[in-house]
Protein backbone atom coordinates (compact mmCIF):
# COMPACT_ATOMS: atom_id res chain seq x y z
CA UNK A 1 0.00 0.00 0.00
CA UNK A 2 2.79 2.55 1.20
CA UNK A 3 4.48 1.64 -2.40
CA UNK A 4 1.34 2.29 -4.71
CA UNK A 5 0.75 5.61 -2.19
CA UNK A 6 4.47 6.64 -3.29
CA UNK A 7 3.75 5.44 -7.05
CA UNK A 8 0.87 7.50 -7.38
CA UNK A 9 2.62 10.51 -5.60
CA UNK A 10 5.31 10.30 -8.00
CA UNK A 11 3.08 10.16 -11.05
CA UNK A 12 1.68 13.32 -9.79
CA UNK A 13 4.69 15.02 -9.22
CA UNK A 14 5.72 14.21 -12.69
CA UNK A 15 1.88 15.36 -14.34
CA UNK A 16 2.27 18.29 -12.55
CA UNK A 17 5.82 18.91 -13.76
CA UNK A 18 4.74 19.12 -17.09
CA UNK A 19 1.47 21.50 -16.43
CA UNK A 20 3.87 23.36 -15.38
CA UNK A 21 6.45 22.96 -18.30
CA UNK A 22 3.61 23.11 -20.72
CA UNK A 23 2.17 25.84 -19.13
CA UNK A 24 5.87 28.35 -19.14
CA UNK A 25 6.89 26.82 -22.76
CA UNK A 26 2.75 27.44 -23.67
CA UNK A 27 3.16 28.26 -27.73
CA UNK A 28 6.60 27.09 -28.16
CA UNK A 29 5.21 23.70 -27.66
CA UNK A 30 2.01 24.24 -29.70
CA UNK A 31 4.29 25.21 -32.68
CA UNK A 32 6.75 22.51 -32.82
CA UNK A 33 8.45 25.08 -35.09
CA UNK A 34 12.33 24.67 -36.45
CA UNK A 35 11.79 23.49 -39.84
CA UNK A 36 9.20 20.80 -38.61
CA UNK A 37 6.18 20.55 -41.32
CA UNK A 38 2.41 21.66 -39.95
CA UNK A 39 1.70 17.97 -41.06
CA UNK A 40 3.57 17.10 -37.57
CA UNK A 41 2.74 19.34 -35.30
CA UNK A 42 -0.73 17.84 -35.24
CA UNK A 43 -0.63 17.44 -31.20
CA UNK A 44 -0.65 21.55 -31.10
CA UNK A 45 -4.36 20.84 -32.17
CA UNK A 46 -5.48 19.22 -28.79
CA UNK A 47 -4.21 22.79 -26.69
CA UNK A 48 -6.41 24.97 -25.83
CA UNK A 49 -7.39 27.92 -28.96
CA UNK A 50 -5.09 30.93 -28.69
CA UNK A 51 -7.35 33.99 -28.44
CA UNK A 52 -6.40 36.46 -30.83
CA UNK A 53 -7.33 40.90 -30.24
CA UNK A 54 -8.59 42.55 -32.29
CA UNK A 55 -9.34 45.86 -30.23
CA UNK A 56 -11.83 47.44 -33.42
CA UNK A 57 -14.84 46.71 -34.47
CA UNK A 58 -15.44 44.21 -37.20
CA UNK A 59 -15.32 45.28 -41.04
CA UNK A 60 -12.48 47.53 -41.01
CA UNK A 61 -8.54 47.15 -41.76
CA UNK A 62 -7.32 45.90 -38.19
CA UNK A 63 -10.31 43.38 -38.31
CA UNK A 64 -9.53 42.22 -41.94
CA UNK A 65 -5.60 42.08 -41.00
CA UNK A 66 -6.25 39.99 -37.73
CA UNK A 67 -8.58 37.47 -39.63
CA UNK A 68 -6.32 36.99 -42.11
CA UNK A 69 -3.40 36.19 -39.88
CA UNK A 70 -4.87 34.30 -37.49
CA UNK A 71 -5.95 32.03 -40.30
CA UNK A 72 -2.26 31.76 -41.64
CA UNK A 73 -0.99 31.31 -37.98
CA UNK A 74 -3.51 28.11 -37.85
CA UNK A 75 -2.78 26.45 -40.71
CA UNK A 76 1.18 26.78 -39.77
CA UNK A 77 0.51 25.67 -36.42
CA UNK A 78 -2.20 23.13 -36.88
CA UNK A 79 -3.54 24.97 -33.68
CA UNK A 80 -6.70 27.41 -33.54
CA UNK A 81 -6.32 30.96 -33.23
CA UNK A 82 -10.10 32.71 -32.61
CA UNK A 83 -10.36 36.46 -33.28
CA UNK A 84 -12.03 38.43 -30.37
CA UNK A 85 -13.32 41.73 -31.01
CA UNK A 86 -12.65 44.18 -28.45
CA UNK A 87 -13.39 47.35 -29.26
CA UNK A 88 -13.51 50.72 -27.91
CA UNK A 89 -11.32 53.64 -26.35
CA UNK A 90 -9.01 53.85 -29.08
CA UNK A 91 -8.14 50.53 -28.84
CA UNK A 92 -7.18 50.77 -24.81
CA UNK A 93 -10.10 48.43 -24.03
CA UNK A 94 -8.68 45.80 -26.01
CA UNK A 95 -5.30 46.49 -24.65
CA UNK A 96 -6.21 46.22 -21.34
CA UNK A 97 -7.81 42.58 -22.08
CA UNK A 98 -4.40 41.47 -23.72
CA UNK A 99 -2.60 42.88 -20.64
CA UNK A 100 -4.49 40.95 -18.08
CA UNK A 101 -4.24 37.83 -20.05
CA UNK A 102 -1.52 35.00 -18.81
CA UNK A 103 1.83 35.46 -20.57
CA UNK A 104 2.34 32.27 -21.76
CA UNK A 105 1.37 32.89 -25.61
CA UNK A 106 -2.19 31.85 -25.28
CA UNK A 107 -3.49 35.23 -25.76
CA UNK A 108 -1.94 37.46 -28.42
CA UNK A 109 -3.24 40.84 -29.85
CA UNK A 110 -2.80 42.91 -33.10
CA UNK A 111 -2.36 46.37 -32.35
CA UNK A 112 -2.48 49.77 -34.49
CA UNK A 113 -0.01 52.87 -34.14
CA UNK A 114 -2.76 55.03 -31.36
CA UNK A 115 -2.59 52.17 -29.21
CA UNK A 116 1.07 52.36 -28.14
CA UNK A 117 1.91 55.88 -29.64
CA UNK A 118 -0.13 58.87 -30.11
CA UNK A 119 -3.01 57.44 -27.01
CA UNK A 120 -0.53 57.61 -24.27
CA UNK A 121 -0.32 61.68 -24.96
CA UNK A 122 -3.71 62.24 -25.10
CA UNK A 123 -5.50 59.98 -22.33
CA UNK A 124 -5.46 61.59 -19.13
CA UNK A 125 -5.17 58.08 -17.55
CA UNK A 126 -4.02 54.63 -19.47
CA UNK A 127 -5.88 51.35 -18.28
CA UNK A 128 -2.15 50.05 -18.66
CA UNK A 129 1.39 51.04 -19.43
CA UNK A 130 1.87 50.32 -22.60
CA UNK A 131 5.50 50.01 -21.76
CA UNK A 132 5.65 47.80 -19.05
CA UNK A 133 2.10 46.02 -19.87
CA UNK A 134 3.03 44.91 -23.56
CA UNK A 135 5.64 42.77 -25.47
CA UNK A 136 6.36 43.64 -28.77
CA UNK A 137 6.49 40.77 -31.00
CA UNK A 138 6.29 41.82 -34.55
CA UNK A 139 5.77 44.44 -37.27
CA UNK A 140 3.35 43.85 -39.84
CA UNK A 141 2.99 47.00 -41.89
CA UNK A 142 2.26 50.64 -42.73
CA UNK A 143 -0.97 51.25 -44.17
CA UNK A 144 -1.03 55.07 -46.04
CA UNK A 145 -3.99 57.28 -46.04
CA UNK A 146 -5.56 58.44 -49.12
CA UNK A 147 -6.74 61.94 -49.37
CA UNK A 148 -9.96 62.09 -50.63
CA UNK A 149 -12.52 64.68 -51.60
CA UNK A 150 -16.22 65.54 -52.43
CA UNK A 151 -17.05 65.35 -56.13
CA UNK A 152 -18.57 68.35 -56.09
CA UNK A 153 -14.98 70.37 -54.72
CA UNK A 154 -13.55 72.60 -57.89
CA UNK A 155 -10.23 70.92 -57.49
CA UNK A 156 -8.53 67.84 -59.09
CA UNK A 157 -5.43 68.33 -57.78
CA UNK A 158 -3.42 69.33 -54.34
CA UNK A 159 -2.13 72.40 -55.49
CA UNK A 160 -5.75 73.18 -56.53
CA UNK A 161 -7.33 72.23 -53.35
CA UNK A 162 -4.69 74.75 -51.41
CA UNK A 163 -5.40 77.12 -53.46
CA UNK A 164 -9.29 76.52 -52.93
CA UNK A 165 -9.13 76.33 -49.21
CA UNK A 166 -6.74 79.14 -48.75
CA UNK A 167 -9.00 81.57 -50.50
CA UNK A 168 -11.49 80.66 -48.13
CA UNK A 169 -14.35 80.65 -50.49
CA UNK A 170 -16.18 77.85 -48.21
CA UNK A 171 -15.53 76.31 -45.27
CA UNK A 172 -13.78 72.73 -45.21
CA UNK A 173 -14.56 69.84 -42.72
CA UNK A 174 -12.63 66.37 -42.42
CA UNK A 175 -13.87 63.54 -40.47
CA UNK A 176 -12.38 60.74 -38.36
CA UNK A 177 -14.31 58.31 -36.31
CA UNK A 178 -13.16 59.93 -33.24
CA UNK A 179 -10.94 62.92 -31.32
CA UNK A 180 -7.42 62.15 -30.98
CA UNK A 181 -7.53 59.39 -33.63
CA UNK A 182 -4.81 59.11 -36.26
CA UNK A 183 -6.83 60.24 -39.33
CA UNK A 184 -7.57 63.27 -36.74
CA UNK A 185 -3.95 64.14 -35.91
CA UNK A 186 -2.95 63.35 -39.78
CA UNK A 187 -5.21 65.86 -40.35
CA UNK A 188 -4.04 68.85 -38.02
CA UNK A 189 -0.87 67.89 -39.25
CA UNK A 190 -1.90 68.55 -42.55
CA UNK A 191 -3.08 71.78 -41.46
CA UNK A 192 0.12 73.02 -40.08
CA UNK A 193 2.06 72.01 -42.90
CA UNK A 194 -0.02 73.23 -45.76
CA UNK A 195 -0.85 76.46 -44.08
CA UNK A 196 -4.86 75.78 -44.02
CA UNK A 197 -8.02 75.90 -42.09
CA UNK A 198 -10.34 72.95 -42.00
CA UNK A 199 -12.67 71.79 -38.96
CA UNK A 200 -12.71 68.41 -37.19
CA UNK A 201 -15.95 67.08 -36.65
CA UNK A 202 -15.52 63.34 -34.85
CA UNK A 203 -17.75 60.75 -35.72
CA UNK A 204 -18.70 57.20 -34.24
CA UNK A 205 -16.75 55.14 -37.37
CA UNK A 206 -14.33 55.67 -40.45
CA UNK A 207 -17.25 54.32 -42.50
CA UNK A 208 -19.81 57.31 -41.30
CA UNK A 209 -17.13 59.85 -42.55
CA UNK A 210 -17.08 58.39 -45.76
CA UNK A 211 -20.72 57.99 -46.05
CA UNK A 212 -20.44 61.96 -45.01
CA UNK A 213 -18.04 63.16 -47.72
CA UNK A 214 -20.03 61.28 -50.13
CA UNK A 215 -23.14 63.41 -48.66
CA UNK A 216 -20.98 66.79 -48.70
CA UNK A 217 -21.30 67.55 -45.25
CA UNK A 218 -17.79 66.42 -45.18
CA UNK A 219 -15.28 67.83 -47.60
CA UNK A 220 -12.61 65.99 -47.04
CA UNK A 221 -10.91 62.77 -45.14
CA UNK A 222 -7.76 61.09 -44.76
CA UNK A 223 -8.93 57.26 -45.12
CA UNK A 224 -7.31 53.94 -45.24
CA UNK A 225 -7.28 51.78 -49.42
CA UNK A 226 -8.95 48.98 -47.63
CA UNK A 227 -12.25 51.56 -47.13
CA UNK A 228 -11.60 53.49 -49.96
CA UNK A 229 -11.36 50.67 -52.64
CA UNK A 230 -14.79 50.20 -52.95
CA UNK A 231 -15.95 53.78 -53.16
CA UNK A 232 -12.88 54.32 -55.53
CA UNK A 233 -14.66 51.78 -58.25
CA UNK A 234 -17.51 53.80 -58.59
CA UNK A 235 -16.01 57.10 -58.25
CA UNK A 236 -18.22 57.95 -55.73
CA UNK A 237 -15.29 60.18 -53.90
CA UNK A 238 -12.39 61.46 -55.97
CA UNK A 239 -8.83 60.94 -54.43
CA UNK A 240 -6.21 63.74 -54.40
CA UNK A 241 -3.02 62.06 -53.17
CA UNK A 242 -1.28 59.55 -50.74
CA UNK A 243 0.91 59.37 -47.64
CA UNK A 244 3.53 56.70 -48.29
CA UNK A 245 7.06 56.97 -49.38
CA UNK A 246 6.30 55.30 -52.79
CA UNK A 247 2.71 55.83 -54.82
CA UNK A 248 0.39 52.49 -54.31
CA UNK A 249 0.77 49.36 -56.51
CA UNK A 250 -3.66 49.48 -56.36
CA UNK A 251 -3.64 53.61 -56.95
CA UNK A 252 -0.45 53.73 -58.90
CA UNK A 253 -1.70 56.89 -60.59
CA UNK A 254 -2.18 58.75 -57.30
CA UNK A 255 0.81 61.16 -56.44
CA UNK A 256 2.16 60.82 -52.90
CA UNK A 257 1.82 64.20 -50.92
CA UNK A 258 6.15 64.30 -50.94
CA UNK A 259 5.69 64.29 -54.77
CA UNK A 260 3.39 67.22 -54.81
CA UNK A 261 5.72 69.29 -52.35
CA UNK A 262 4.01 68.56 -49.13
CA UNK A 263 7.05 66.22 -47.50
CA UNK A 264 7.08 64.55 -44.17
CA UNK A 265 3.75 62.77 -44.18
CA UNK A 266 5.27 59.20 -43.50
CA UNK A 267 2.76 56.76 -43.31
CA UNK A 268 0.75 57.45 -39.78
CA UNK A 269 -0.79 54.30 -39.57
CA UNK A 270 0.66 50.71 -38.58
CA UNK A 271 -0.11 47.24 -37.62
CA UNK A 272 1.87 44.63 -35.60
CA UNK A 273 1.46 41.63 -33.10
CA UNK A 274 1.97 42.17 -29.57
CA UNK A 275 1.61 39.63 -26.26
CA UNK A 276 1.63 40.37 -22.61
CA UNK A 277 3.70 41.94 -20.51
CA UNK A 278 6.33 39.48 -19.36
CA UNK A 279 5.92 36.80 -22.26
CA UNK A 280 8.99 34.57 -22.17
CA UNK A 281 11.45 35.79 -24.47
CA UNK A 282 11.17 32.00 -26.16
CA UNK A 283 7.60 32.66 -27.09
CA UNK A 284 7.99 36.39 -28.29
CA UNK A 285 10.96 34.88 -30.63
CA UNK A 286 9.17 32.11 -31.70
CA UNK A 287 5.70 34.30 -32.52
CA UNK A 288 8.23 36.78 -34.24
CA UNK A 289 9.80 34.20 -36.38
CA UNK A 290 6.41 32.57 -37.47
CA UNK A 291 4.50 35.78 -38.22
CA UNK A 292 7.89 36.44 -40.53
CA UNK A 293 7.30 33.08 -42.14
CA UNK A 294 3.65 33.71 -42.48
CA UNK A 295 4.14 37.14 -44.15
CA UNK A 296 6.06 35.47 -47.02
CA UNK A 297 2.96 33.23 -47.96
CA UNK A 298 0.97 34.29 -51.07
CA UNK A 299 -2.48 34.62 -49.43
CA UNK A 300 -1.05 37.03 -46.55
CA UNK A 301 1.29 39.16 -49.15
CA UNK A 302 -1.72 39.41 -51.66
CA UNK A 303 -4.11 40.60 -48.19
CA UNK A 304 -1.16 43.43 -47.24
CA UNK A 305 -1.54 44.31 -50.85
CA UNK A 306 -4.75 45.13 -50.92
CA UNK A 307 -5.00 46.96 -48.08
CA UNK A 308 -1.75 49.20 -49.33
CA UNK A 309 0.53 48.24 -46.20
CA UNK A 310 4.24 48.22 -46.97
CA UNK A 311 5.69 45.32 -44.82
CA UNK A 312 9.29 45.46 -42.65
CA UNK A 313 10.60 42.87 -40.81
CA UNK A 314 12.05 43.74 -37.32
CA UNK A 315 13.36 41.76 -34.38
CA UNK A 316 11.47 42.49 -30.61
CA UNK A 317 13.77 44.65 -29.65
CA UNK A 318 13.51 46.49 -33.22
CA UNK A 319 10.35 46.76 -32.82
CA UNK A 320 9.99 48.11 -29.45
CA UNK A 321 12.68 50.44 -30.01
CA UNK A 322 10.34 51.97 -33.19
CA UNK A 323 7.72 52.24 -31.42
CA UNK A 324 9.40 54.49 -28.68
CA UNK A 325 10.50 56.80 -31.70
CA UNK A 326 6.71 57.07 -33.01
CA UNK A 327 5.94 57.84 -29.55
CA UNK A 328 8.09 60.39 -29.36
CA UNK A 329 7.36 62.07 -32.46
CA UNK A 330 3.60 61.71 -31.92
CA UNK A 331 3.90 64.05 -28.68
CA UNK A 332 4.28 66.81 -30.10
CA UNK A 333 1.34 66.60 -33.13
CA UNK A 334 -1.05 65.82 -29.79
CA UNK A 335 -0.03 69.08 -28.13
CA UNK A 336 -0.07 71.40 -30.98
CA UNK A 337 -3.54 69.67 -31.78
CA UNK A 338 -4.88 70.47 -28.45
CA UNK A 339 -6.57 66.90 -28.48
CA UNK A 340 -7.29 65.22 -25.35
CA UNK A 341 -9.41 62.77 -23.87
CA UNK A 342 -10.62 61.59 -20.58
Amino acid sequence: MFMLDQSSKAVERIAKGRRRAAATLGIGLAFCLGGMPAAQAQPASSLMPVTFIAPYPPGGTVDALARAFAHAYSQETGRSFVVENRPGAGGNIGLATLARAAPDGNTIAIVSANMLTTNRWLYASLPVDPDKDVAPVAFIGRVPFVLVINNSIPANTLPELIALMKSKTQQFNFGSSGIGNTAHLFGELFKSRAGVEMVHVPYKSSGQTLQEVMAGRLQLVFSTPTELMPLLARDAVRPIAVASDERLAALPELPTLKELGLPGFETPTWFGIIAPGGTPPEIVDEYNSLTRKIMQRPDVRQRLEQIGASGQAMTPDEFRSFIADESSKWKEIVEQSGARLE
